[in-house]
């Protein structure tokens, strides 16, 4: 998925270990390319994965710094080829093979099972190699300076495969799930870094126990969300760092689409709720039911040309369908195309950290209610609105 369409999905990453920052620019384009993508066109192979660049997905050299390195950000794509055999050729191939199997061999009324198994290796072989496979790119954009690194897929498997080979690439440095407690440490302010310490209810720094243990903190910061949305005006000002002023104002609410989850006598249960809705009856009869809202549609406005679309995901804090506002470009035969591309990624990474700077400052607003005394008087009035 790119990183330069309307809209995209991030999955955030911190970057750890040693990084020599003066020999990055040619020793980082280096490791790409020894593990660069190999094309499977020409060859019976199901699958093929590797690097490419992120302004050429066909070439895998990375001979030109302009092509990975904008400023600070280090940009490439995963590339991911795979072949897929349908299910009905697949079937009507073993069948043609077995007909002429047992044509050959009059005496036998039926394919012996081990025979049946090489027929049905060297019927998927060979519509493998009549197949063309399909490509798939997700966008990389490391900044090397802050160590946040944005991966354009939200997949398990894909993020799964993503984490594997840039372990295999980079081998002295490793990637952490960015997890929503790990947000909240980077946003919290120092007088209450030790009640959040205090309600991380985590034991350990595993990303797994993060994601579980603290799985509150997403179903109360969606929750009191709502409630504002519906009791407020849901306006804030902006309170972390980033490149919007501080105090810049902006409103944020919810709409479109929750998904909520809970436990019930035949197992978890998942109920969506999307389109416009007046006053959210069913979510809030969910709601005291004891269920929880896991993820939702976020909107963030400054104005009515500039604003801010993203799904979510309350137990990782992860981004899903993340739209900004639309990039626009003059397409001029005669300008420089690096130039445009250039001036392309720089608009589009302005607005991807306006968002966040955004959606950080609303973080921090929650964390200094959730964590201070006046929370208990919060939670009472917000029990009392749902059972209204």
């Amino acid at each position: 998925m790119g990183f330069l369409s309307p809209s995209s999905s991030i999955c955030y990453f911190q970057v750890t270990g040693t990084l020599d920052q003066q020999a990055k620019f040619t020793d980082l384009p280096q490791k790409l390319a020894a593990e660069g993508f190999r094309s499977i066109e020409r060859s019976p192979d199901e699958l093929s994965v590797g690097w490419v660049e992120a302004t050429d997905y066909d070439s895998s050299s990375f001979i030109s710094p302009t092509q990975c390195w904008r400023d600070q950000n280090f940009c490439f794509t995963l590339r991911q080829d795979k072949r897929r055999v349908p299910a009905a050729l697949l079937k009507r191939e073993i069948s043609q093979l077995c007909d002429k199997f047992l044509a050959e061999n009059p005496g036998l009324k039926f394919v012996p099972k081990a025979e049946k198994e090489q027929i049905r290796d060297r019927a998927r072989s060979q519509l493998l190699v009549r197949t063309l496979p399909a490509p798939s790119f997700y966008d990389v954009v490391w900044d090397t300076e802050r160590q946040l690194l944005r991966f354009c897929s939200l997949g398990r498997n894909m993020i799964d495969t993503f984490q594997g080979l840039f372990h295999q690439t980079f081998p002295g440095l490793r990637l952490q799930l960015r997890h929503p407690m790990a947000r909240a440490v980077g946003v919290t302010p120092e007088p209450l870094q030790e009640r959040l310490k205090q309600a991380d209810r985590a034991l350990t720094d595993s990303i797994l126990e993060q994601l579980e243990a603290n799985r509150w903190l997403g179903f109360d910061f969606l929750q009191w969300l709502l409630y504002r949305t519906l009791n407020s005006d849901s306006r804030y000002q902006v309170t972390t760092p980033g490149p919007l002023l501080e105090r810049q104002p902006f409103t944020a609410f919810l709409d479109d689409r929750l998904v909520l989850l809970g436990g019930g006598q035949e197992g978890r249960q998942k109920i969506v709720v999307a389109g416009p809705q007046d006053h959210y009856l069913e979510v809030r009869s969910a709601l005291c039911q004891g269920k929880q809202i896991e993820e939702a549609t976020l909107h963030l406005q400054q104005d009515e040309e500039n604003s801010w679309k993203l799904t979510l995901k309350g137990d990782s804090f992860q981004f899903g369908g993340y739209r900004t506002p639309m990039i626009r470009t003059e397409n001029d035969p005669e300008d420089d195309r690096q130039a445009e591309l250039e001036a392309a990624f720089f608009t589009k990474l302005g607005a991807v950290e306006e968002g966040e700077q955004m959606f950080d400052s609303l973080l921090r607003d929650f964390l200094e209610l959730r964590l201070s005394d006046q929370w208990r008087t919060t939670q009472t009035d917000i029990e009392q609105w749902l059972e209204s």
